[in-house]
C-alpha cells in the first residue's frame, strides 16, 4: 500500500507492502520514493539495466542511506503517476492531457509495453476521443512533441473528419508549431489521394457500390454506372473527407428523390441502404490505415527533435 505519512519532507510515499522496499528512486525535482526494486527491473529493462548499473557502483549514489538510490530525469509528479501502474496500488491517471501524454512518453522511453498497453487501455476506457476539432488538435501537437505515434496517428485520423484549409488554420499557429502544423497538413493531403483512389475503384468495380446496391438501377445514373447521387456523394468524399458522415449520406439520398426522377431509388429498402453504408465505411476506414502505414512515422521522425 501507499502511506500517506512522509518519512522526511523529500518522500512523494513509500510503499509498505508485501517484502517492503529496497530502492529509493529519485525526481529531478528532488522527490523520494521508497520502492522494491523487484517491481521495478521486472516491469522495465532500461530500468532495470539503471538499476544494476547504480548497485555495481562501491559506495555509490546512497552508499551510507539506509537503501540505494536512483536518479531519475522525470518529475515527482509522473513518477507517483508511473509507480502506480507498476506497483499494486490504485493507478492513477494525470488529470491533465498534457501530463497523460508525458506519462505515456516516459513510459514508451523505458520499454514498458505492458503499462503502455494498460495506461492506454485505461485511458480509452475513460476518455473517449474528442470530437472537437481544437482538442484533435492539441493532442496531435503533443503527440508529435513526445513522439507517440499511435495517439498522433489517432489524432491524425480524428482531424480528417474535418474540412481542412490552410489558410484557415493560420490562427492555430498559437496551439502547435507551424512545422507540426506543416507535417499535418502535408498527412492530410496524401490521405485524400489515397482515399480518392480507393473511392474511384469503389464507385467502378463491379463487387464495389453495385454490388452493396443488389441490382438496384436508376434513371439517372451516374458515370459509373450507379446512381448518379451515390456517384456524386462518394466523389464528394475524396475531395472533402468530411462529408463521410451518415447524415451527408441521407441527405444525398433525400435531394435526389426531391428532384422527381421517379425512380427506384424512392423505394431503397433500408437494408440495402445499411449494406451501402457499411460497405463504404470499410473503404473509408481502410484507406485511413493505408495513410497510417505510409505516412506517420515520416512526419513523426522529422519533428522529433523539436
Amino acid at each position: 500500500m501507499l502511506t500517506s505519512n512522509e518519512p522526511s519532507p523529500n518522500f512523494l510515499f513509500e510503499y509498505c507492502g508485501s517484502g517492503g522496499a529496497d530502492i529509493v528512486l529519485r525526481s529531478h525535482d528532488a522527490r523520494h520514493f521508497r520502492v522494491p526494486k523487484s517491481y521495478i527491473i521486472d516491469s522495465s529493462p532500461v530500468l532495470k539495466e539503471l538499476i544494476r548499473k547504480t548497485l555495481d557502483v562501491p559506495n555509490g549514489a546512497g552508499g551510507e542511506a539506509p537503501h540505494p538510490l536512483v536518479q531519475l530525469p522525470e518529475s515527482g509528479a509522473i513518477l507517483h503517476s508511473l509507480l502506480t501502474f507498476i506497483l499494486p496500488v490504485t493507478s492513477l491517471v494525470p488529470s491533465t492531457t498534457e501530463g497523460v501524454m508525458e506519462l505515456l512518453s516516459v513510459v514508451q522511453k523505458y520499454q514498458m509495453d505492458s503499462v503502455l498497453a494498460h495506461i492506454r487501455d485505461r485511458i480509452a476506457r475513460q476518455n473517449p476521443p474528442s470530437t472537437k476539432l481544437d482538442s484533435a488538435l492539441h493532442i496531435y501537437s503533443l503527440a508529435q512533441k513526445y513522439g507517440l505515434r499511435e495517439e498522433a496517428l489517432q489524432a491524425a485520423q480524428s482531424i480528417l473528419k474535418y474540412p481542412m484549409d490552410i489558410a484557415n488554420f493560420q490562427d492555430k499557429l498559437d496551439m502547435m508549431p507551424g512545422p507540426s502544423l506543416y507535417e499535418l497538413w502535408t498527412f492530410y493531403q496524401n490521405s485524400r489521394a489515397i482515399l480518392a483512389s480507393d473511392l474511384m475503384e469503389f464507385r467502378t468495380s463491379t463487387s464495389g457500390a453495385s454490388s452493396a446496391l443488389g441490382g438496384l438501377r436508376c434513371s439517372a445514373p451516374g458515370s459509373s454506372q450507379i446512381p448518379d447521387w451515390l456517384d456524386e456523394y462518394i466523389k464528394s468524399i475524396g475531395d472533402a473527407p468530411h462529408f463521410f458522415d451518415s447524415v451527408e449520406f441521407s441527405m444525398a439520398l433525400a435531394r435526389h428523390m426531391r428532384s422527381g426522377h421517379g425512380c427506384s431509388c424512392e423505394s431503397i429498402p433500408n437494408q440495402t441502404m445499411r449494406n451501402v453504408w457499411e460497405a463504404l465505411a470499410t473503404v473509408v476506414h481502410s484507406s485511413f490505415e493505408k495513410v497510417s502505414e505510409v505516412n506517420v512515422d515520416e512526419p513523426l521522425t522529422m519533428l522529433t527533435p523539436l
